[in-house]
Formats: C-alpha cells, structure tokens, sequence
C-alpha cells in the first residue's frame, strides 16, 4: 500500500480532530528544511556508493579528478597554482562549454571519504574567494 493511501487510512481511523496536528507536524518539518536541520545527501558519498555499487574496491587508489571553474583564465592559473600546492596534478584550459576555465585537478589516492570531504572543502572555499564553481569529482572503477 503507498503512503498516500496509508495516510488517508490513518487519517480517516483517527478522525479529523487529528488533523490538524498532522499538518503541523507537516509543516514544521518543511520549515526545518529550509533552514538545513534535515539531513542532507553527502555528494562524496554518494559518489563512493555508487563506485562501490560498479564493483570498485574503494580500499585501492584511484585517480580523483576534479572539476573547478573559474571566469577568467588568469584566475584559473592562480587557483592552479594553488591546487598544485596541494599535491594536485592541474591542467587548466578553455572549459567546453561557456565563457569559463576548467581547472582539471587529479590526485591519485583511496578515495576515503574524510579526504574527499576535506578536498569538497577546500575546493569550494578557493572558488568562493576567486568567484568560481567547484563541479565535483569523478573517477573510474578499480577492481
């Protein structure tokens, strides 16, 4: 039976003095949503799920690339420099799609999730202070 229709059960069990309790309870829940108190899909595990759903062995190393953009290429060379610093190889070039750079970021390392977390981290500040887009990471299977 879905949920729709258990409510309506429910509702209908209950009587309607219930109400009104159910949709505050409803609404509450919504509020606390748009302030960030429920829980939030991590990305980097989302994405070390789905490799481990591939058949990867997230224990071995795997090279990490990262996408970073930046406005201007001159910004994107900056950040490079930056991002190397951090024991990144970087290529940058001419994003293929837009006006934007691409910072093509790779590490080889295991794809722990504390470290990715950390890489999420740092990445998204440096685009904030250079007003660019950190768009993730990827990597492929190692089995």
């Amino acid at each position: 039976m879905d949920l729709g229709k258990r409510r309506l059960r429910v509702d209908l069990e209950i009587g309607v003095n219930y109400r009104p309790l159910v949709l505050s309870v409803t609404l509450f829940m919504g509020i606390l949503g748009l302030f960030g108190c429920s829980k939030k899909a991590d990305l980097d595990d989302s994405v070390r799920t789905q490799l481990r759903k591939a058949g990867s062995d997230l224990s071995k190393p795997h090279k990490i690339e990262c996408f970073i953009y930046f406005p201007t290429q001159a910004v994107a060379e900056q950040a490079a420099a930056r991002i190397r610093d951090e024991g990144f190889q970087v290529e940058v070039e001419k994003a293929a799609k837009g006006d934007a750079w691409l910072c093509f970021a790779t590490k080889r390392m295991v794809p722990d999730l504390a470290a990715l977390q950390k890489i999420r981290h740092d990445f998204e500040t440096l685009t904030v202070s250079l007003k660019g887009d950190y768009d993730g990471w990827g990597t492929e299977v190692e089995k």
